[in-house]
Order: structure tokens, then sequence, then C-alpha cells
């Protein structure tokens, strides 16, 4: 889990620089979500998936640990239904196989 908004004020910031004709400093959460790709990409037989879920202020990331600790289906099930989807190798069991 990365908790992408505390990335959020150096974009900000790069805006500013760049309206002052200033180089931008390069953003660290590009690099965090390029290697998890990276990483489901070449590891297929994981069958990873990476979503990004907005969640409301008060929601910690504690609480979405153990929201999954304590109910893991469901919990997947949510963030499936409201995530963005970045990657998906999950395996599809409802599909039917004719041969």
């Amino acid at each position: 889990m990365v908790p992408v908004s505390q990335y959020e004020e150096i974009d900000v910031a790069n805006t500013f620089r760049i309206l002052a004709d200033e180089d931008p400093v390069r953003n660290p959460v590009n690099t965090i979500i390029q290697g998890m790709l990276l990483r489901a990409r070449c590891n297929t037989q994981r069958h990873y998936e990476l979503y990004a879920i907005e969640a409301d202020p008060g929601i910690s990331g504690r609480d979405i640990e153990s929201m999954f600790r304590t109910n893991p289906q469901s919990s997947a099930d949510t963030v499936r239904r409201i995530g963005v989807k970045l990657w998906s190798d999950r395996i599809n069991t409802d599909r039917i196989v004719i041969t």
C-alpha cells in the first residue's frame, strides 16, 4: 500500500517551479508505481492485482490493512468494485473452456 496523497505536494511545487522557469524535481511516487507494475509483469505466476483507491481523510492505512485482515475476500471485492485497476493477472475461474 502506497499513500499517494503524501506525494501530491511535490506535483504542486513542481507546477510553481515550471512557472518560475526552474527544473522540476522527480516525484518518487512515479518510481514506486512503475516498480510495482514491473514486478507484476515479471511475476505473472503470482497473479498480482494493483488498484488505486481513494479513501476519506479519516481512513488510515492501518484501517485498510485491518479491513483486509478481518475480511479479506470482501475487502478485495470492494477494492475491485470501487478502485481503478492499474494491473491485473487475476485468474478468472468463471471461464468456460470448450475443447
